[in-house]
Protein backbone atom coordinates (compact mmCIF):
# COMPACT_ATOMS: atom_id res chain seq x y z
CA UNK A 1 0.00 0.00 0.00
CA UNK A 2 1.77 3.45 -1.10
CA UNK A 3 0.43 6.55 0.29
CA UNK A 4 1.53 8.44 -3.27
CA UNK A 5 -1.85 6.36 -4.69
CA UNK A 6 -3.55 6.88 -1.96
CA UNK A 7 -3.45 10.62 -2.45
CA UNK A 8 -4.16 10.50 -6.16
CA UNK A 9 -7.16 9.16 -5.83
CA UNK A 10 -8.07 11.39 -2.91
CA UNK A 11 -6.66 14.23 -5.41
CA UNK A 12 -8.82 12.86 -8.21
CA UNK A 13 -12.13 12.72 -5.88
CA UNK A 14 -11.75 16.45 -4.60
CA UNK A 15 -11.34 17.17 -8.70
CA UNK A 16 -14.36 15.54 -9.63
CA UNK A 17 -16.44 17.10 -6.90
CA UNK A 18 -14.76 21.04 -7.95
CA UNK A 19 -15.59 20.35 -11.61
CA UNK A 20 -19.44 19.05 -10.35
CA UNK A 21 -20.31 22.72 -9.07
CA UNK A 22 -24.23 21.48 -8.34
CA UNK A 23 -22.86 18.70 -6.09
CA UNK A 24 -20.45 20.79 -4.18
CA UNK A 25 -23.29 23.39 -3.51
CA UNK A 26 -25.44 20.83 -2.21
CA UNK A 27 -23.14 19.49 -0.10
CA UNK A 28 -22.56 22.77 1.72
CA UNK A 29 -25.92 23.74 1.91
CA UNK A 30 -27.70 21.22 3.31
CA UNK A 31 -26.36 20.46 6.39
CA UNK A 32 -26.45 24.14 7.19
CA UNK A 33 -30.48 24.21 6.25
CA UNK A 34 -30.52 21.00 8.47
CA UNK A 35 -29.09 22.96 11.20
CA UNK A 36 -31.46 26.59 10.57
CA UNK A 37 -34.78 24.11 10.13
CA UNK A 38 -34.26 21.54 13.10
CA UNK A 39 -32.66 25.13 15.70
CA UNK A 40 -36.17 26.89 14.61
CA UNK A 41 -38.74 24.31 14.56
CA UNK A 42 -37.27 22.22 18.12
CA UNK A 43 -35.68 25.36 19.60
CA UNK A 44 -38.45 27.44 20.47
CA UNK A 45 -42.07 26.86 22.64
CA UNK A 46 -45.01 28.05 21.42
CA UNK A 47 -46.17 30.95 21.31
CA UNK A 48 -49.34 33.74 20.44
CA UNK A 49 -51.96 30.66 20.76
CA UNK A 50 -54.88 32.43 19.84
CA UNK A 51 -57.35 32.49 22.56
CA UNK A 52 -60.63 34.26 23.24
CA UNK A 53 -61.52 36.20 26.50
CA UNK A 54 -65.67 37.03 27.30
CA UNK A 55 -64.97 39.01 30.69
CA UNK A 56 -68.39 39.32 32.19
CA UNK A 57 -66.96 40.71 35.51
CA UNK A 58 -68.87 43.39 37.15
CA UNK A 59 -65.42 44.36 38.92
CA UNK A 60 -61.94 44.77 37.90
CA UNK A 61 -60.59 41.08 39.76
CA UNK A 62 -61.29 39.70 36.50
CA UNK A 63 -59.20 42.31 34.22
CA UNK A 64 -55.87 41.56 36.96
CA UNK A 65 -56.21 37.90 36.82
CA UNK A 66 -56.10 38.89 32.92
CA UNK A 67 -53.17 40.88 33.35
CA UNK A 68 -51.13 37.89 34.56
CA UNK A 69 -51.67 36.18 31.69
CA UNK A 70 -48.53 35.77 29.50
CA UNK A 71 -49.09 37.56 26.52
CA UNK A 72 -45.74 36.14 24.50
CA UNK A 73 -48.13 32.87 24.92
CA UNK A 74 -51.37 33.32 24.36
CA UNK A 75 -52.46 36.10 21.66
CA UNK A 76 -55.86 37.34 23.71
CA UNK A 77 -59.06 38.31 21.68
CA UNK A 78 -61.53 40.03 23.75
CA UNK A 79 -65.41 39.13 23.15
CA UNK A 80 -68.68 39.36 24.67
CA UNK A 81 -70.71 36.95 23.15
CA UNK A 82 -69.78 33.37 24.38
CA UNK A 83 -71.81 31.19 21.45
CA UNK A 84 -70.07 32.92 18.65
CA UNK A 85 -66.34 32.61 20.46
CA UNK A 86 -66.91 28.69 21.49
CA UNK A 87 -68.25 28.53 17.55
CA UNK A 88 -64.55 29.58 16.64
CA UNK A 89 -62.86 27.01 18.67
CA UNK A 90 -65.15 24.19 17.18
CA UNK A 91 -64.22 25.61 13.80
CA UNK A 92 -60.50 25.64 14.64
CA UNK A 93 -60.17 29.33 14.44
CA UNK A 94 -59.06 29.52 18.37
CA UNK A 95 -57.39 27.05 20.65
CA UNK A 96 -59.47 27.92 23.85
CA UNK A 97 -62.58 30.70 25.11
CA UNK A 98 -61.83 31.88 28.37
CA UNK A 99 -65.30 32.91 30.36
CA UNK A 100 -65.08 35.18 33.34
CA UNK A 101 -68.59 35.22 35.05
CA UNK A 102 -70.19 38.37 35.91
CA UNK A 103 -69.58 37.73 39.76
CA UNK A 104 -65.98 36.77 39.53
CA UNK A 105 -64.66 39.73 41.65
CA UNK A 106 -67.34 38.99 44.52
CA UNK A 107 -66.17 35.55 44.58
CA UNK A 108 -62.69 35.89 44.35
CA UNK A 109 -62.50 38.90 47.64
CA UNK A 110 -60.88 37.65 50.44
CA UNK A 111 -62.98 36.33 53.43
CA UNK A 112 -63.77 38.98 56.11
CA UNK A 113 -64.29 36.30 58.54
CA UNK A 114 -60.63 36.89 59.53
CA UNK A 115 -56.82 35.51 58.91
CA UNK A 116 -56.18 31.71 57.84
CA UNK A 117 -52.90 30.58 59.97
CA UNK A 118 -51.07 31.13 56.14
CA UNK A 119 -53.10 33.96 55.68
CA UNK A 120 -56.28 35.06 53.90
CA UNK A 121 -58.18 32.41 51.81
CA UNK A 122 -60.52 32.98 48.62
CA UNK A 123 -63.85 32.00 48.44
CA UNK A 124 -64.47 28.51 48.05
CA UNK A 125 -64.47 27.36 44.08
CA UNK A 126 -68.46 26.72 43.96
CA UNK A 127 -68.33 31.19 43.28
CA UNK A 128 -64.49 31.85 42.70
CA UNK A 129 -64.64 30.28 38.88
CA UNK A 130 -63.39 30.48 35.02
CA UNK A 131 -64.61 28.54 32.22
CA UNK A 132 -62.59 27.02 29.67
CA UNK A 133 -63.64 25.60 26.09
CA UNK A 134 -60.72 24.28 25.12
CA UNK A 135 -59.50 22.36 21.81
CA UNK A 136 -57.63 19.31 22.90
CA UNK A 137 -57.30 18.16 18.92
CA UNK A 138 -53.44 19.56 19.04
CA UNK A 139 -52.53 18.34 22.88
CA UNK A 140 -49.52 19.98 22.14
CA UNK A 141 -51.12 23.63 22.15
CA UNK A 142 -53.63 23.07 24.49
CA UNK A 143 -51.63 21.76 27.21
CA UNK A 144 -49.37 25.71 26.69
CA UNK A 145 -52.51 26.72 26.96
CA UNK A 146 -54.25 25.18 30.07
CA UNK A 147 -50.65 25.85 31.54
CA UNK A 148 -50.48 29.58 30.94
CA UNK A 149 -53.84 30.16 32.15
CA UNK A 150 -53.46 27.86 35.93
CA UNK A 151 -50.08 29.94 36.20
CA UNK A 152 -51.76 33.29 35.87
CA UNK A 153 -54.51 31.64 38.79
CA UNK A 154 -51.11 31.38 40.64
CA UNK A 155 -49.71 35.00 40.05
CA UNK A 156 -53.32 36.62 40.24
CA UNK A 157 -53.63 34.89 44.24
CA UNK A 158 -49.82 35.58 45.21
CA UNK A 159 -50.15 38.81 44.06
CA UNK A 160 -53.48 39.43 46.46
CA UNK A 161 -51.55 37.20 49.49
CA UNK A 162 -54.20 34.65 49.12
CA UNK A 163 -54.00 31.07 48.92
CA UNK A 164 -55.46 30.15 45.61
CA UNK A 165 -59.30 28.96 45.32
CA UNK A 166 -60.17 29.75 41.70
CA UNK A 167 -61.19 26.94 39.98
CA UNK A 168 -61.01 26.21 36.08
CA UNK A 169 -64.28 24.39 35.12
CA UNK A 170 -62.89 23.16 31.61
CA UNK A 171 -65.65 21.94 28.81
CA UNK A 172 -63.90 20.24 25.38
CA UNK A 173 -64.77 21.18 21.85
CA UNK A 174 -64.70 17.93 20.53
CA UNK A 175 -66.19 15.48 23.78
CA UNK A 176 -64.65 12.18 21.27
CA UNK A 177 -61.44 13.52 21.27
CA UNK A 178 -60.56 14.79 24.92
CA UNK A 179 -58.59 11.80 25.64
CA UNK A 180 -56.60 11.66 22.57
CA UNK A 181 -53.15 10.59 22.94
CA UNK A 182 -50.37 12.48 21.55
CA UNK A 183 -50.00 9.09 18.92
CA UNK A 184 -53.68 9.98 17.52
CA UNK A 185 -52.10 13.39 16.82
CA UNK A 186 -49.30 11.93 15.39
CA UNK A 187 -50.09 9.48 13.05
CA UNK A 188 -52.15 11.38 10.91
CA UNK A 189 -48.36 13.33 10.23
CA UNK A 190 -46.95 10.45 10.09
CA UNK A 191 -48.96 8.80 7.07
CA UNK A 192 -48.99 11.75 4.88
CA UNK A 193 -44.79 12.31 5.63
CA UNK A 194 -44.30 8.62 4.47
CA UNK A 195 -46.66 8.72 1.01
CA UNK A 196 -44.66 12.41 0.70
CA UNK A 197 -41.44 11.04 1.07
CA UNK A 198 -41.64 7.46 -0.56
CA UNK A 199 -43.58 8.44 -3.31
CA UNK A 200 -41.07 11.35 -4.38
CA UNK A 201 -38.08 8.94 -3.74
CA UNK A 202 -40.11 6.58 -5.89
CA UNK A 203 -40.88 8.97 -8.93
CA UNK A 204 -37.57 10.56 -9.09
CA UNK A 205 -35.24 7.40 -9.15
CA UNK A 206 -37.85 5.81 -11.30
CA UNK A 207 -37.99 8.90 -13.90
CA UNK A 208 -34.36 8.88 -13.53
CA UNK A 209 -33.49 5.72 -13.70
CA UNK A 210 -35.50 5.40 -16.93
CA UNK A 211 -33.32 8.22 -18.38
CA UNK A 212 -30.19 6.76 -18.06
CA UNK A 213 -31.44 3.38 -18.93
CA UNK A 214 -32.57 4.52 -22.35
CA UNK A 215 -36.23 3.63 -21.61
CA UNK A 216 -37.36 7.12 -21.30
CA UNK A 217 -36.11 8.18 -24.56
CA UNK A 218 -37.80 5.10 -26.29
CA UNK A 219 -41.15 6.01 -24.72
CA UNK A 220 -40.98 9.84 -26.26
CA UNK A 221 -40.05 8.48 -29.58
CA UNK A 222 -43.76 6.85 -29.34
CA UNK A 223 -46.81 9.03 -30.02
CA UNK A 224 -47.65 9.49 -26.59
CA UNK A 225 -47.26 13.22 -25.65
CA UNK A 226 -45.16 14.42 -22.70
CA UNK A 227 -49.09 14.89 -21.07
CA UNK A 228 -50.22 11.46 -21.59
CA UNK A 229 -46.92 10.13 -20.01
CA UNK A 230 -46.85 12.28 -17.11
CA UNK A 231 -50.58 11.35 -16.61
CA UNK A 232 -49.77 8.00 -17.18
CA UNK A 233 -47.08 8.00 -14.36
CA UNK A 234 -49.48 9.79 -11.67
CA UNK A 235 -52.15 7.28 -11.70
CA UNK A 236 -49.24 4.28 -11.66
CA UNK A 237 -47.97 6.13 -8.62
CA UNK A 238 -51.18 7.29 -6.97
CA UNK A 239 -52.57 3.51 -7.15
CA UNK A 240 -49.51 2.24 -5.37
CA UNK A 241 -50.42 5.29 -2.77
CA UNK A 242 -53.42 4.18 -2.47
CA UNK A 243 -52.36 0.92 -1.31
CA UNK A 244 -49.63 2.19 0.86
CA UNK A 245 -52.24 4.34 2.46
CA UNK A 246 -54.06 2.21 3.52
CA UNK A 247 -51.65 -0.36 4.93
CA UNK A 248 -50.34 2.80 7.18
CA UNK A 249 -53.54 3.22 8.47
CA UNK A 250 -54.53 -0.11 9.30
CA UNK A 251 -51.39 -0.84 10.80
CA UNK A 252 -51.98 2.23 13.16
CA UNK A 253 -55.95 1.15 13.72
CA UNK A 254 -54.76 -2.56 14.59
CA UNK A 255 -51.08 -2.38 16.36
CA UNK A 256 -52.05 1.60 17.74
CA UNK A 257 -55.55 1.45 18.40
CA UNK A 258 -55.61 5.38 17.20
CA UNK A 259 -58.36 7.17 17.66
CA UNK A 260 -60.72 8.07 13.72
CA UNK A 261 -63.78 9.92 14.90
CA UNK A 262 -64.54 10.63 10.29
CA UNK A 263 -64.84 8.84 7.76
CA UNK A 264 -61.84 6.47 6.33
CA UNK A 265 -62.87 7.16 2.85
CA UNK A 266 -62.14 10.77 3.39
CA UNK A 267 -58.81 10.49 5.17
CA UNK A 268 -57.88 7.83 1.96
CA UNK A 269 -58.74 11.16 -0.29
CA UNK A 270 -56.52 13.29 1.31
CA UNK A 271 -53.70 10.56 1.00
CA UNK A 272 -54.12 10.46 -2.43
CA UNK A 273 -53.96 14.07 -3.30
CA UNK A 274 -50.53 13.72 -1.45
CA UNK A 275 -49.43 11.41 -3.77
CA UNK A 276 -50.07 12.82 -6.64
CA UNK A 277 -48.22 16.06 -5.43
CA UNK A 278 -45.29 14.15 -4.43
CA UNK A 279 -45.21 12.10 -7.38
CA UNK A 280 -45.58 15.32 -9.46
CA UNK A 281 -42.88 16.76 -7.46
CA UNK A 282 -40.37 13.60 -8.55
CA UNK A 283 -40.88 14.22 -12.01
CA UNK A 284 -40.37 17.92 -11.59
CA UNK A 285 -37.28 17.40 -9.68
CA UNK A 286 -35.94 14.37 -11.91
CA UNK A 287 -35.58 16.81 -14.91
CA UNK A 288 -32.63 18.69 -13.11
CA UNK A 289 -30.99 15.55 -12.39
CA UNK A 290 -28.68 13.35 -15.07
CA UNK A 291 -28.05 10.32 -13.00
CA UNK A 292 -29.36 9.15 -9.35
CA UNK A 293 -26.43 10.21 -7.19
CA UNK A 294 -27.41 14.01 -8.13
CA UNK A 295 -31.36 13.04 -8.19
CA UNK A 296 -30.61 11.76 -4.44
CA UNK A 297 -28.74 15.07 -3.37
CA UNK A 298 -31.87 17.31 -3.97
CA UNK A 299 -33.70 15.01 -1.27
CA UNK A 300 -32.40 16.70 2.01
CA UNK A 301 -34.35 19.90 0.22
CA UNK A 302 -37.49 17.90 0.05
CA UNK A 303 -37.45 16.27 3.45
CA UNK A 304 -35.88 18.69 6.21
CA UNK A 305 -38.27 21.33 5.37
CA UNK A 306 -41.62 18.81 4.85
CA UNK A 307 -40.19 17.17 8.07
CA UNK A 308 -40.17 20.21 10.20
CA UNK A 309 -42.30 22.68 9.02
CA UNK A 310 -45.22 21.00 7.89
CA UNK A 311 -46.58 20.16 11.14
CA UNK A 312 -45.67 16.29 11.78
CA UNK A 313 -44.21 16.67 15.21
CA UNK A 314 -44.42 20.50 15.97
CA UNK A 315 -47.24 22.08 15.40
CA UNK A 316 -47.76 25.20 12.30
CA UNK A 317 -48.80 27.24 15.23
CA UNK A 318 -46.01 26.61 17.57
CA UNK A 319 -43.24 28.18 15.50
CA UNK A 320 -42.00 31.36 14.97
CA UNK A 321 -44.79 33.82 13.30
CA UNK A 322 -41.91 34.45 10.31
CA UNK A 323 -41.65 31.33 9.31
CA UNK A 324 -45.21 29.87 9.42
CA UNK A 325 -46.06 31.65 5.79
CA UNK A 326 -43.40 28.70 4.78
CA UNK A 327 -45.61 25.78 6.00
CA UNK A 328 -48.51 26.50 3.90
CA UNK A 329 -46.48 26.41 0.58
CA UNK A 330 -45.96 22.92 1.48
CA UNK A 331 -48.68 20.58 0.35
CA UNK A 332 -47.87 18.34 3.10
CA UNK A 333 -48.65 20.87 5.55
CA UNK A 334 -52.65 21.06 4.09
CA UNK A 335 -52.65 16.93 4.13
CA UNK A 336 -51.59 16.48 7.44
CA UNK A 337 -54.06 19.43 8.74
CA UNK A 338 -56.89 17.91 7.13
CA UNK A 339 -56.40 13.92 7.78
CA UNK A 340 -56.07 15.19 11.42
CA UNK A 341 -59.42 17.44 11.34
CA UNK A 342 -60.94 14.26 9.46
CA UNK A 343 -59.59 11.44 12.20
CA UNK A 344 -59.34 13.57 15.20
CA UNK A 345 -62.22 15.80 14.54
CA UNK A 346 -64.38 13.95 12.32
CA UNK A 347 -65.22 16.56 9.94
CA UNK A 348 -66.54 16.20 6.60
CA UNK A 349 -65.82 17.85 3.07
CA UNK A 350 -68.31 20.20 3.91
CA UNK A 351 -65.73 21.64 6.47
CA UNK A 352 -62.47 20.42 4.13
CA UNK A 353 -63.07 21.68 0.60
CA UNK A 354 -60.86 24.17 0.78
CA UNK A 355 -57.84 21.86 1.76
CA UNK A 356 -58.69 19.43 -1.12
CA UNK A 357 -58.75 22.28 -3.76
CA UNK A 358 -55.24 23.82 -2.22
CA UNK A 359 -53.68 20.08 -2.69
CA UNK A 360 -55.46 19.42 -6.26
CA UNK A 361 -54.32 23.48 -7.32
CA UNK A 362 -50.72 22.26 -5.92
CA UNK A 363 -51.35 18.59 -7.98
CA UNK A 364 -51.88 20.90 -11.30
CA UNK A 365 -49.39 23.11 -10.64
CA UNK A 366 -46.55 20.45 -10.52
CA UNK A 367 -47.89 18.55 -13.08
CA UNK A 368 -48.01 21.35 -15.48
CA UNK A 369 -44.18 22.22 -14.52
CA UNK A 370 -43.69 18.90 -15.11
CA UNK A 371 -44.76 18.35 -18.60
CA UNK A 372 -43.11 21.91 -19.37
CA UNK A 373 -39.81 20.57 -17.89
CA UNK A 374 -40.23 17.39 -20.04
CA UNK A 375 -40.75 19.69 -23.08
CA UNK A 376 -38.03 21.95 -22.65
CA UNK A 377 -35.50 18.68 -22.04
CA UNK A 378 -36.58 17.89 -25.34
CA UNK A 379 -36.11 20.27 -27.19
CA UNK A 380 -32.41 21.08 -25.57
Amino acid sequence: MKISRILAVTKKQFLTIKHDKRTLVLMLLSPVMAMLIFGFAFGTSPKHLQVIIVNKDKGSLAGQYINKIDHDVLSISDSTDVASSKDKVTSGDKIATIIFPSTFSADSSPTKTGMAPKGPVITPAKGAHIEVFLDTTNQQLSSVVSQAIAQAGQDFAKSKGVKTGISIDVSYAFEKTKDARYIDFFVPGIMAFAITLFTTILTLLAFVGERVTGTFDRLRVTPATEGEIVIGYEIAFGVIAAIQGALILTVALLVYNIMVVGSIALAMLFVILVAIDAQAIGILISSAAQRESQAVQFLPFIIFPIFLLSGIFVAVKSLPLWLQPFSNFLPPTWGIEALRDVMLRGWGLEHLWPHALVLAGFAVAFTLLAIFSLKRSRNQ
